[in-house]
């Protein structure tokens, strides 16, 4: 890990040389390519913290070698940006914890005796940590009546006295809720109080990279084109695809495409003639005309 953090930042150092080189500031590579200025910064000093997915910082970086002249960097910033896939962006030392370690004494249950010098636990501490229980159960209710739409007319009751007695069930209202320290009773929903949503999909997004000067006409669904016009060398456009999008590339070799996330590359490499390419928000895509 630290191998790779130390050859980005060498290789961030050498491509901040190049950019100087030129005379070119970081305001005019944000100009030029519309990368935020602290995702440039990042590049050059080789910290990645906070930056989006792997394929983004790969677009970021081809685009902000590409503009500077520092094709021949690409490589080694691509093999060195491969070896976090599948790690996080920033090192975290935890300590190893020690396997073979064992406990010394198995107080409860082991049938061995206090060693010398072992004071029993005060029932002070147990009695705390039991009104602390009672007193976040009755937050808990509470919260959950008031704010969560918990419905005690849908709950059961449980006997939890430790006389091993019958299960008390029943339709109570929120008068009747009782805690108590020797029958304690808590509502429980049949069904669950607090439902987890999933957590939402990421909305299918379609991104043009200028590798060089590309017309480019770019029309969702059956609609006029949104997009009509030269991206510049460097430039990037994004859009959101709810629907599937119409392409059409005046130089296919100029441009390269990110389509849910997936870098798929230069639209088609060995064109030389205007293409047209159907994106789907499913990730899905294909030539214009091709079966």
């Amino acid at each position: 890990m630290t191998e790779r953090n130390d050859a980005l930042k060498e290789l961030g150092r050498q491509a901040s040389e190049r950019r100087e080189s030129i005379g070119m500031t970081l305001e005019t590579v944000f100009d030029r390519t519309k990368i935020r200025p602290e995702y440039l910064r990042g590049i050059e000093e080789g910290d990645y913290t906070g930056f989006p997915e792997i394929v983004y910082i790969k677009g970021f970086v081809r685009t902000y070698l590409k503009l500077i002249g520092a094709e021949d960097l690409q490589e080694e910033f691509m093999n060195q940006l491969d070896k976090t896939q599948g790690t996080k962006k920033q090192d975290i030392h935890e300590p190893k914890r020690d396997k073979t370690a064992k406990r010394k004494n198995n107080i409860l249950g082991s049938g061995s005796t206090m060693p010398k010098g072992f004071k029993p636990a005060s029932h002070f501490w147990l009695f705390l940590v039991l009104v602390a229980a009672l007193v976040g159960t009755a937050a808990y209710v509470w919260y959950a009546v008031t704010y969560g739409g918990l419905d005690l007319k849908n709950l059961k009751l449980f006997n939890f006295n430790g006389a091993g007695g019958p299960m008390i069930t029943g339709n109570i209202s929120s008068d009747e809720v009782v805690l108590a320290s020797e029958d304690l009773v808590v509502p429980v929903s049949v069904d669950e109080v607090v439902s987890e949503e999933p957590e939402p999909e990421p909305t299918p997004s379609l991104e043009i990279h200028a590798v060089n000067d590309v017309w480019l006409s770019v029309a969702f669904g059956n609609a006029q084109p949104v997009y009509r016009r030269t991206l510049k060398r460097g430039e990037v456009m994004r859009w959101d695809l709810t629907l599937p999008a119409r392409v059409s590339f005046g130089r296919p070799t100029a441009a390269q495409v990110v389509l849910n996330g997936k870098d798929l590359g230069i639209v088609n490499p060995n064109s030389r003639r205007a293409e047209t390419y159907i994106y789907n928000p499913d990730g899905t895509y294909r030539k214009a005309n091709a079966r």
